[in-house]
C-alpha cells in the first residue's frame, strides 16, 4: 500500500522546491526533522534560510550533511556489526580509492583507509551493511530520533544511497525527498551499485517505488519566462515540460546569442552574470562564475560562454553531442528575463 509518509517532489528548476522543504519543517514545531543534502552550498543556504539568516536553527530541526548523516547517524554506532569491533572508524577519505582487489570479506581493508578513514565510495555501502546486519537497528535507531527526514537535491544520491532509502521508505519515519533529475551535476559517490539510476533516471527509481511513495511532479517555475523554460526541456526530451510563471517583460527576453566583439557593449547595457565551464575558458577580462557553481543562484539575465559541444548543440538542437547536459541546464535556468551565448 502507498505510504502518505514518503514523498518524491520531482521539480523543475525554479519551482521553490527547497523553499517547499523550508515551510514544511517550520510549520510543524512539534515534529521532529532532519535535513539533509550532499553539497556544502545547498547546505549553508538550508541552515541560513531555516534560521532567518541568524545560524540558529529552531529546537527540533536537525541540519546536517549527507555524509555526516551516513558516517555519525547511520555507520558508526553499528560499526561493530560490519567490522567486528568499535572504535576503528575514524573520519573521511574523500579522494582515495580501496584497493581494486580488496575482497569485502575483509572489512577492515575494503571499508577503511590505512588510518581508519571510510573510503568516500564505500560510506553509504558501510551505512547499508551496518543496517543489514543489525537487523535494520540503523533505521529503527532513526525512527527513534526523527518523525521526518527531508532529503534535498535527491539526484545526487547514488550506489547504496538508494538501498538506505528504500529501508527508510519501508519504517514509520516520514521520509521526503526533493530534487530535479535535470540538475545531476554532482554524485555523492561513483560506485556501480544501481547505476542504471543516475543523474536524471532517478525518475525511474521512483517511478518503481510508487507502491511506497507518492510522487509530486511539479513544473511550474517562478524564475525563468517561457522561452528560457522552453529552449533548457530540450535537453531532456523524455521528461514533463515546463510551464513558466514568470510573465515580465522586460524588452529583452528569451535566448539570444552574440558575438565575441560585442560583448563588451551588451554587458554595458544589460548587466548579466558571466557563466563559464571553468577557469580555463577564456572571458576576457569578466569575471565569471562557472556553470556548476551557479547552481541553486538566480540572476535576471546571464551571459554564457558555451564549450565547443554546447556550441554544436546550440546550431543543430542534437542533445546526442553533449556529455554534460545538467551543467549545460542549471547554466540556463539561472536566468528570469535573458540567456546569452557569444559564438565563435
Amino acid at each position: 500500500m502507498r505510504s502518505p509518509n514518503n514523498q518524491a517532489i520531482i521539480a523543475a528548476a525554479g519551482s521553490h522546491k527547497t523553499q517547499h522543504i523550508i515551510d514544511r519543517v517550520l510549520g510543524d514545531p512539534t515534529k521532529r526533522v532532519l535535513v539533509t543534502t550532499y553539497t556544502n552550498e545547498n547546505l549553508s543556504q538550508i541552515v541560513n534560510r531555516l534560521s532567518e539568516g541568524t545560524g540558529i536553527l529552531p529546537s527540533h530541526v536537525t541540519v546536517m550533511g549527507w555524509f555526516t548523516f551516513l558516517m555519525n547517524q547511520c555507520a558508526r554506532p553499528y560499526q561493530s556489526c560490519v567490522l567486528g569491533e568499535t572504535g576503528l572508524m575514524g573520519g573521511l577519505n574523500f579522494l582515495g580509492q580501496r584497493a581494486r582487489f580488496t575482497r569485502k570479506d575483509k572489512p577492515k581493508q575494503y571499508y577503511l583507509d590505512t588510518a581508519g578513514a571510510v573510503y568516500r565510495n564505500e560510506v553509504a555501502a558501510l551505512a547499508h551493511e551496518a543496517n543489514e546486519r543489525s537487523g535494520g537497528r540503523v533505521v529503527d535507531r532513526l525512527t527513534g530520533m526523527y518523525d521526518h527526514i527531508y532529503v534535498d537535491e535527491i539526484q545526487d544520491m547514488a550506489g547504496y544511497d538508494l538501498d538506505l532509502l528504500d529501508a527508510l521508505m519501508k519504517s514509520p519515519v516520514g521520509l521526503t525527498m526533493v530534487g530535479d533529475p535535470r540538475q545531476a551535476t554532482f554524485a555523492t559517490n561513483t560506485a556501480t551499485r544501481n547505476r542504471r539510476y543516475r543523474g536524471s533516471a532517478i525518475v525511474d527509481w521512483f517511478n518503481e517505488r510508487m507502491d511506497v511513495c507518492v510522487i509530486d511532479s511539479r513544473v511550474e517555475s517562478y524564475r525563468c519566462n517561457q522561452a528560457i523554460c522552453d529552449f533548457a526541456d530540450d535537453l531532456y526530451p523524455k521528461l514533463p515540460r515546463t510551464i513558466s510563471k514568470n510573465a515580465e517583460l522586460t524588452g529583452h527576453d528569451g535566448i539570444f546569442d552574440i558575438r565575441g566583439s560585442d560583448v563588451p557593449g551588451y554587458v554595458a547595457q544589460y548587466s548579466p552574470v558571466v557563466l563559464r565551464w571553468d577557469r580555463r575558458t577564456k572571458t576576457g577580462d569578466l569575471e565569471a562564475i562557472n556553470m556548476g557553481a551557479s547552481k541553486g543562484s538566480t540572476y535576471d539575465r546571464v551571459l554564457i560562454f558555451p564549450t565547443k559541444p554546447m556550441i554544436t548543440y546550440y546550431k543543430t538542437r542534437d542533445f546526442n553531442v553533449l556529455n554534460e547536459q545538467a551543467k549545460f541546464y542549471v547554466a540556463v535556468t539561472r536566468a528570469r528575463h535573458s540567456v546569452t551565448f557569444v559564438l565563435p
